[in-house]
Parts: C-alpha cells; sequence; structure tokens
C-alpha cells in the first residue's frame, strides 16, 4: 500500500489492516487500521489513507474482477494498545501478589 500511495503521512509510518467489514452489498468497507505510534502520527495515518481511498477504488477496481469494489473506511483500530494495556495491568497485579506473569 506504502509504496502505491504516495502520500507524506504514509511515508515513515507503520501500520497495519486487521480487519475488514464489509457491507452486504459490497458498496462499503470499514477497514480497521493499527498504527504504531504517537497519538498524531495515528490520526495522520488514517487522515492519508481517507486521502487515498478514492485513488485505492480506482486502483482495485482496474485489478480486480469483481462486478462492484467497495469504497472505504478507514478507522483507528486501538485493540492491540488495549492488548498490551491489559496485559500490563496483569503482569503488575501479580507481581503485587508475588507471582510472575
Amino acid at each position: 500500500m506504502r509504496l502505491r500511495v504516495k502520500d507524506g503521512g504514509l511515508a515513515d509510518s507503520i501500520f497495519s489492516f486487521t480487519s475488514v467489514e464489509v457491507s452486504p452489498d459490497m458498496a462499503h468497507a470499514k477497514v480497521h487500521v493499527s498504527v504504531m505510534g504517537e497519538e498524531s502520527e495515528k490520526v495522520a495515518v488514517i487522515a492519508a489513507l481517507t486521502r487515498s481511498a478514492p485513488f485505492v477504488h480506482r486502483e482495485l477496481t482496474r485489478e480486480l474482477r469483481m462486478r462492484r469494489v467497495p469504497h472505504f473506511t478507514f478507522v483507528l483500530d486501538e485493540s492491540m494498545e488495549e492488548a498490551d494495556r491489559m496485559t500490563r495491568l496483569l503482569r503488575d497485579v501479580a507481581q503485587s501478589e508475588g507471582r510472575e506473569l
């Protein structure tokens, strides 16, 4: 993705697509994106992907043999950060009880 989309907001960012929810009529897709970095970088990546959505749609329309290619909406997926936070909390509780996690 980063190689084909020429947007400065994606240049040095580390991100991955974690899941996609497609509407039953295949008209729309919600793409969940996990971004490594500070909050400002996360916002910049989502903004860059949103700006590039028409380009990505055109490119996929050309390459895929589908009757309808969905239009994309990109949303931030913070489940990895939440899982990391929960792990730290569990580790802290275990350590306070004298156990290791």
